[in-house]
């Protein structure tokens, strides 16, 4: 009986296994069918944001600034619905990518996710504007806003500088 109850584990380890995967497959197709319904709403505001503006200049009608800022706020939304959406498929892609980097499924379990159009200034990977490092190359990524404000104050900052005795220093033990 037990060669039978090992066969009879092993199948239904290998059963779960297959309906484990299945269902992410399925949850991935229906992710990826969320993002291409999104983009075609993004395709289509665009599209009106294009009219009205057209309409604007061109044929003199009365299109107001807060309606194309608006448009633009509704654009903002659906960017920033695909990347939650795109970051959920990615980490269901990572999870079993044989070729994913421990890091990028260490970053999957966390949850990490991109902001749609931020960049490492560093390195190029995309990041999250809200966290303090690049998770690709370790890289600052507040540095960007850090440097513009140090690169306006320069030159207006007093730095106080003390001289160093010429001593030289041993380590103690």
């Amino acid at each position: 009986m037990s060669i039978i109850d090992n066969v009879i584990n092993t199948v239904t380890k290998e059963v779960n296994k297959v309906q484990s995967r299945a269902q992410e497959g399925i949850q991935a197709f229906n992710l990826a069918n969320q993002i291409k319904e999104l983009e075609r709403k993004k395709h289509a505001k665009m599209a009106e944001i294009g009219r009205l503006v057209f309409d604007k200049h061109q044929n003199n009608k009365d299109v107001s600034d807060d309606l194309l800022k608006e448009r633009c706020s509704e654009i903002s939304a659906i960017d920033h619905e695909i990347s939650v959406l795109q970051s959920e498929l990615d980490q269901i892609k990572i999870n079993h990518d044989p070729d994913a980097t421990p890091s990028q499924k260490a970053e999957a379990k966390a949850g990490y996710s991109t902001s749609a159009g931020f960049q490492c200034h560093s390195c190029g990977a995309p990041a999250n504007r809200e966290k303090a490092f690049c998770p690709a190359c370790g890289e600052s990524l507040k540095a960007d806003d850090e440097g513009d404000s140090k690169k306006a104050n320069a030159g207006t900052d007093e730095v106080e500088v003390e001289p160093e005795d010429d001593l030289p220093h041993t380590p103690t033990i």
